[in-house]
């Protein structure tokens, strides 16, 4: 469970609140209500852009296109039904109900199956950061990738393993510096690379693969993303 002070942090660091009374001790803390903190990215390839609603409430007022990410917000608690729809229309795409509890921090994966959206709540469960290392989880996004394992630099140990289709690792330490990641299936075959990434020290990250395997004129090939899900300063 991360404190109040953990989450002010993240959230000004998304710049969604203006919490910088939480952090100066000289003067009285302010009470916000109870809240949880979410972040949305889109990860459905043939999405042109959606906006999203927490119950009436309206999320963002620019489309939230492919491969993109809506920084950390904070949610009231309790059961809420998620609605993702196109701009400029009242056609729901999808519906979603999803139990936000208090103080806790999430990632909202919007995704593409067979055909249809379809929404994942993941909870953003990290541990305390460190100068010397970064820690990093990877989701697996692509409807036809199959299960997909990370390795690291020249090892032929899968740091991840076995995601399949939706699924997710837990956060994992690595040392600051710089690697070379390969996405492999479960016949060992290379589905996506990314050589040279450079993870630092007191940030978390997500790794997201995304796109199609099998690529037709208008689709999205299959590739990796590099999330930051948190620095601490």
């Amino acid at each position: 469970m991360k404190n109040l002070k953990h989450l002010a942090s993240i959230a000004l660091l998304a710049g969604t609140l203006g919490l910088t009374g939480c952090l100066d001790n000289d003067k009285d803390p302010i009470e916000y209500p109870p809240a949880g903190y979410i972040s949305i990215y889109n990860g459905a390839p043939n999405n042109t852009g959606v906006i999203v609603f927490a119950d009436q409430n309206q999320v963002n007022n620019n489309p939230l296109k492919y491969s993109e990410a809506l920084a950390y917000s904070n949610f009231y608690p309790g059961k809420r039904l998620f609605k993702f729809s196109q701009s400029n229309s009242v056609t729901s795409l999808l519906d979603k109900e999803f139990e936000i509890k208090v103080d806790s921090v999430y990632s909202m994966f919007v995704v593409e199956d067979a055909g249809t959206l379809d929404a994942v709540l993941l909870d953003d469960n990290w541990s305390q950061t460190t100068a010397g290392k970064s820690q990093i989880r990877m989701i697996n996004l692509s409807p036809d990738a199959g299960t997909a394992s990370l390795l690291i630099d020249e090892s032929e140990t899968p740091f991840v393993a076995d995601l399949a289709f939706k699924s997710n690792s837990d956060f994992k330490g690595l040392d600051s510096k710089i690697y070379d990641l390969t996405v492999v299936s479960s016949t060992g075959e290379t589905l996506a690379t990314a050589t040279r990434v450079e993870l630092r020290g007191n940030r978390v990250y997500t790794l997201v693969l995304r796109g199609y395997k099998q690529s037709t004129e208008n689709a999205k090939k299959l590739d990796l993303q590099l999330l930051t899900n948190y620095i601490h300063y």
